[in-house]
């Protein structure tokens, strides 16, 4: 009998011959999976061909030890009453992500542990049409070892979380590597034309692999479903493969963008096209676990029309919130494993920050101006608003970028990182417009002149270290900022507490502060440098604090105990 770990992902393959004229559509095939007290149906897949035989295959990630049998629903014949028995295992990991109705505001894992999120934020994406010196608009798609060279820099320094944004490559006006891009079939790369009535199996079989090698380092995937943001500018609807004049099945609308046709959900046509890849795509990767789906991307950047994109011409906010609850609904549906959910960049919008569909926020809020462009010290303290602001909506919040204002502004980066920390966000890095590995090089690196890695990433290990190695229980904490005693002058230090239990409190520049406390013991720490300057006891009552210098610190406060 086949053994198979919990959590982990399983494969049924199923291979017949014969002569199809599209095997994506001719052929249906799902399984159902049951055990005591459980069953689920999972869609099946076709992958192509081998060995003269065409190819289907299931996926399931069994979440409860013990015997499990299967049996598989076809039209095809062949296929059709075919049974399967496995036996789950003890986990061999702490499974995919989850949430804990205790501490709603962090994530947590399948087994019942929490996890504290180190987000790199954004896929790198393309230039935005800046006439920054570092962007270029077309560059060579990263290859399957660059992006493996990448992964691996991003599991050596504790990086676990990154979104897709795959989406903006439509910015780019051909397409070099054709497994890097699109979901559907690319018949002409030079034009982006593509085959809508067709998957592109290149590109799902690279993502299996990296999803997979992704799994193997625990970073986790925003899995990006739905081609959305890149519609509202011309030269990237242009070459947008639901755009009818690359092969998709959207018309311009009068501004010759994609503005409002992508979100009706009265045009058949369109639905069925986008149910179609839906439901493949779920049923290609919803095992891995490893995955959270990401609806949509940069949504709040579609509901801040502007005349560059769409003469200024307002969108009806509950238009785009009915889109996005409707997909994330069928998703919730699909999905047998029930992975986490958030939709997009959910900006202000609370018809979809409050949406059932919506597990987790992504975002980066621009509507507010959250992140003012060249004031970093403004960014600082509204990065400290932005999360205090969201964590009264009770859901993990994710970070897409910081502003463009930090690129290659490393020490500001890290003090963004912190300060998210601290205000019960997962902050992404900077609004980067290159790509990550070309040809074996670090784009970044290239740039900024390192030769090596920036530095920003030793700072997000030393985070990860700091946190991991005092066994700090960040999901207990929350933002605390009124507990501290500040001069106005230092109103850039914030706290994150459990009160009377553990304090960790950031210093961005130095200063001083009072706070009341319980008999505990106190350390300073460096971030930027891993050092810690000093450690002490306090008998409890109000205690006075002064950071060592005007750099960054923190101040860790763990109750004594015993």
């Amino acid at each position: 009998m086949r053994l198979v770990p919990k959590w982990e992902m399983m494969e049924i393959e199923l291979i017949t011959e014969g002569e199809f004229v599209n095997p994506f559509l001719e052929i249906e095939v799902r399984a159902e999976f049951f055990t005591k007290g459980i069953e689920r149906t999972v869609d099946g897949f076709y992958d192509g061909k081998k060995n003269g035989g065409h190819i289907w295959k299931i996926r399931f990630a069994p979440m409860k030890e013990g015997n499990w049998n299967c049996v598989i629903r076809s039209n095809w014949k062949a296929f059709d009453g075919r049974r399967e028995e496995f036996f789950c295992t003890q986990p061999v990991s702490r499974g995919g992500l989850t949430i804990d109705r205790r501490f709603p505001n962090w994530f947590a894992r399948e087994d019942g542990s929490y996890q504290m999120i180190r987000n790199e934020g954004w896929y790198p994406h393309p230039c935005n049409g800046f006439d920054r010196e570092y962007e270029r608009r077309d560059f060579q798609q990263p290859d399957e070892n660059d992006m493996k060279l990448y992964l691996q820099m991003l599991a050596d320094h504790k990086i676990n979380f990154m979104i897709d944004i795959g989406q903006l490559y439509a910015r780019q006006s051909q397409i070099t590597d054709t497994s890097f891009r699109w979901p559907w079939k690319v018949v002409d790369p030079q034009t982006n034309k593509i085959d809508k009535d067709f998957f592109n199996l290149d590109y799902y079989q690279r993502m299996d692999r990296f999803l997979r090698y992704a799994m193997e380092r625990e970073i986790f995937f925003g899995m990006e479903i739905l081609y959305d943001n890149s519609i509202v500018r011309q030269d990237e609807w242009s070459h947008h493969p639901l755009n009818v004049k690359n092969g998709g099945w959207l018309e311009d609308n009068e501004y010759k963008t994609g503005w409002g046709v992508m979100f009706d959900l009265q045009n058949r046509v369109h639905m069925e096209y986008m149910e179609r890849y839906v439901r493949y795509t779920v049923a290609r990767f919803g095992a891995f676990r490893n995955v959270a789906w990401a609806i949509g991307s940069e949504i709040g950047n579609l509901l801040i029309a502007d005349e560059s994109s769409i003469e200024n011409a307002a969108f009806p906010i509950q238009t785009a919130a009915d889109w996005y609850n409707y997909w994330g609904e069928y998703i919730a549906r699909i999905d047998a494993h029930g992975r986490l959910r958030s939709l997009g960049d959910t900006g202000r919008i609370h018809e979809m920050i409050d949406s059932g569909q919506n597990n987790f926020n992504i975002t980066q809020d621009p509507r507010n101006n959250y992140y003012p462009m060249g004031d970093l010290e403004a960014c600082f303290r509204a990065v400290n608003r932005f999360g205090e602001d969201f964590w009264d909506y009770g859901k993990p919040t994710v970070v897409g970028e910081m502003t463009s204002s930090t690129v290659g502004e490393y020490g500001a980066e890290r003090r963004l990182y912190w300060i998210g920390f601290v205000s019960g966000l997962c902050m992404g890095r900077a609004d980067r417009h290159f790509g990550p590995v070309i040809q074996g090089r670090l784009i970044e690196s290239e740039i900024f002149g390192f030769d090596g890695i920036p530095v920003i990433y030793d700072d997000i290990r030393r985070m990860a270290d700091f946190v991991e190695s005092r066994k700090v229980s960040f999901w207990r904490m929350r933002p605390n900022d009124r507990l501290l005693e500040k001069k106005e002058e230092d109103d850039m230090i914030y706290c994150l507490s459990e009160p009377q239990k553990e304090y960790l409190i950031y210093f961005v520049r130095g200063g001083e502060i009072k706070v009341e406390l319980p008999e505990c013991e106190f350390e300073w720490y460096q971030p930027g440098t891993g050092e810690s300057r000093e450690r002490g006891s306090l008998s409890g009552g109000k205690s006075h604090f002064k950071a060592p210098d005007c750099q960054d610190w923190v101040l860790y406060i763990k109750e004594k105990c015993g």
